[in-house]
């Protein structure tokens, strides 16, 4: 088995764990001998050292704030919560190309996330049948505004009650990522995280799952190859203007 190699720049982390290890830095990065960097997410290093390091970046997120711009660049997640063999599973995500920010895990502390991950299949399946028997040819009118409204309509509701009360935030961002591909918009990974409306670290475990799932996909900025877009799959797309159809033919929002 190959043994990743990680350099950490900050942070308190073990120097090993099944499958990886962490490596010394240096003054030169360029020098750096290392598969993946590993970076805490409210980290003050400045963009540029990252960059020149040319190594995939594991953004480590806790409890706290995390800097929207490390969320923007990661090429995958350490949460809070997940133990060595977790951390050891998104580290070979990340190096297996185009498999960003799977996981495969079946440790104690992934007993959580397997079940976002079965969550998050259950609704592709569902998604998936939902645009398969949509009627394509519906009159019915939909547009960005009226995801949008049922957006600022869930948020409203979080006046009157605990929002932790109706927690969804599968479904939150999947209403503005539609919203978002209807306006021509991208939305960076930390602007996801907030439209879930939940804490970061509980928005990035769905994204990871939901990526898995084939619901979202990852997509690199044109601009800037260090940083990543988050987009509907084509059929999760579809599921969804197919449901927004049935709202809007119930639903006349005036």
């Amino acid at each position: 088995m190959t043994e990743t190699r990680i350099v950490a720049l900050g942070g308190d982390w073990p120097a090993a764990g099944p499958g990886w290890r962490l490596v010394a830095g240096g003054d030169d990065p360029a020098a750096i001998s290392a598969d993946l960097a590993l970076l805490p997410a409210d980290s003050p290093l400045p963009v540029a050292l990252i960059d020149r390091l040319a190594l995939p970046l594991l953004v480590a997120v806790g409890e706290g704030a995390a800097t929207p711009h490390w969320l923007d660049r990661a090429d995958g997640f350490v949460l809070a919560g997940d133990d060595a063999e977790t951390m050891a599973a998104v580290a070979a995500s990340v190096l297996a190309a185009g498999r960003g920010w799977q996981v495969a895990e079946q440790s104690a502390t992934a007993q959580h996330i397997s079940a976002l991950s079965a969550e998050a299949q259950r609704l592709a399946d569902a998604l998936a049948q939902l645009a398969q028997t949509a009627d394509k040819d519906s009159e019915t009118q939909i547009s960005a505004g009226l995801v949008r409204r049922l957006i600022r309509l869930r948020r409203d509701r979080d006046r009157h009650f605990p929002a932790e009360l109706f927690a969804d935030p599968a479904w939150d961002m999947l209403l503005d990522l539609t919203a978002a591909r209807m306006e021509g918009a991208d939305v960076p990974v930390s602007s996801l995280c907030l439209a879930a409306a939940v804490p970061t670290t509980t928005a990035l475990r769905w994204v990871r799952s939901l990526s898995e799932a084939g619901i979202f996909v990852r997509r690199t900025d044109p601009g800037d190859a260090r940083r990543a877009f988050i987009t509907l799959s084509d059929q999760a797309n579809e599921a969804m203007l197919a449901w927004l159809r049935r709202f809007a033919t119930v639903f006349v929002l005036r």
